[in-house]
């Protein structure tokens, strides 16, 4: 058995309250033949904000409509024949394809087919009250989403962006105390696999951000939280972060493949490698203020970041000045200093406006 987080089971718990209601709602107060439109309305539009559940509501309302008025349409102008309802499907299906729908456009087809087949689609009757049905179940269902627990995302999405820029940090640290032992082949492609993995994830983190931001619109329970996030910065900050895990993923990927090349004279020095590490120090000291609203933060990450661009100059510096055993190593020291500095560069720009939220 599957197992579901808080969130899940409170929407479990919320859209089956939601359907049961609608149920009773369509048999005992409207008197429904056939209570099935309201529960599987209300069924459907229990999301995880109230933006998304009135969004879905009123697409599902609008799919049910475009259905029925189409059967309708073709039911009372040429009759219910065989080739009137392939007219009908086809028309519906073209219709249900409109991305606008989303998941709802399959209402489209199933409505049309519906309502032939049990009104003839000549029913005025049968339409309204299946709209009328499928009306309150969507409203059914918006109502228990905002009146019980309403959910409001934020504690996941903080969470989450705290956890993605320690481990980016962790991985800095890593590769920096790496390159100043012996590092090996192995050592090399876990760096390198960390930083693809962290790439990779940074899109999941954003969208949790959005959701965050999403589910405290129209939200009652958000006019007595106490934490305000930051969304814009903590979306900065990871779209900074996004972009960096790439030029960690490049420096790994060259340091890789030049283990690869057997002409050993190609190889970085010790002593470079220890001036690459000492750059990521500098980036990893600056995360200690990056994001972080407190006097004289801002300035720490400029001075580190600005310590992580001198240091690049030198190494630039002892390269012009020093001539290499193996001209062929150029391309190795180009490409390490050149994902170094992009590395700098998109935490530099992005230092102003990010925001990582407290640990507490």
């Amino acid at each position: 058995m599957p197992t579901l987080s808080r969130d899940d089971t409170l929407m479990v718990v919320k859209a089956t309250v939601a359907t049961v209601i609608a149920w009773v709602v369509a048999d005992r107060f409207m008197g429904s033949a056939t209570p099935f439109y309201a529960p599987l309305a209300a069924l459907l539009v229990v999301d995880r904000t109230i933006v998304r559940s009135l969004g879905q509501s009123v697409r599902r309302i609008f799919a049910v409509g475009l259905g029925m008025g189409l059967a309708w349409l073709v039911g009372t102008t040429l009759g219910l024949h065989w080739w009137s309802m392939g007219v009908v499907i086809l028309g519906a299906l073209v219709i249900g394809r409109w991305p606008r729908l989303g998941d709802h456009g399959i209402q489209v087809p199933s409505m049309a087919l519906l309502s032939l087949l049990t009104a003839g689609g000549t029913s005025e009757d049968f339409t309204a009250i299946t709209l009328l049905e499928t009306l309150v179940g969507g409203v059914i269902g918006i109502a228990v989403n905002v009146l019980v627990f309403a959910p409001l995302h934020v504690e996941e999405p903080r969470e989450r962006v705290l956890d993605f820029t320690r481990r980016v940090r962790a991985l800095l640290d890593e590769v920096a105390e790496g390159l100043r032992g012996d590092w090996d082949k192995d050592a090399v492609d876990g760096w390198r696999s960390t930083a693809d993995t962290l790439h990779e994830e940074a899109p999941t983190v954003i969208d949790l951000i959005e959701l965050g931001r999403e589910s405290q619109r129209l939200n009652p329970r958000d006019e007595f939280q106490k934490v305000k996030p930051a969304w814009d910065g903590y979306q900065l900050t990871v779209e900074g972060l996004h972009r960096s895990t790439w030029h960690v993923s490049g420096l790994t990927r060259t340091l890789r493949d030049n283990l690869d090349d057997q002409n050993r004279g190609s190889h970085p020095s010790h002593d470079f490698l220890g001036g690459i590490a000492d750059v990521l120090d500098e980036v990893s000291a600056a995360f200690d203020d990056f994001g972080v609203d407190a006097d004289g933060a801002l300035e720490s990450v400029g001075s580190r970041l600005g310590g992580a661009v001198g240091k690049l100059e030198d190494l630039a510096t002892l390269l012009h000045d020093t001539p290499l055993d193996d001209p062929r190593a150029w391309p190795v020291h180009g490409a390490l200093l050149h994902d170094c500095r992009r590395l700098v560069e998109e935490l530099r720009t992005r230092a102003d406006d990010a925001v990582v939220p407290l640990a507490d």
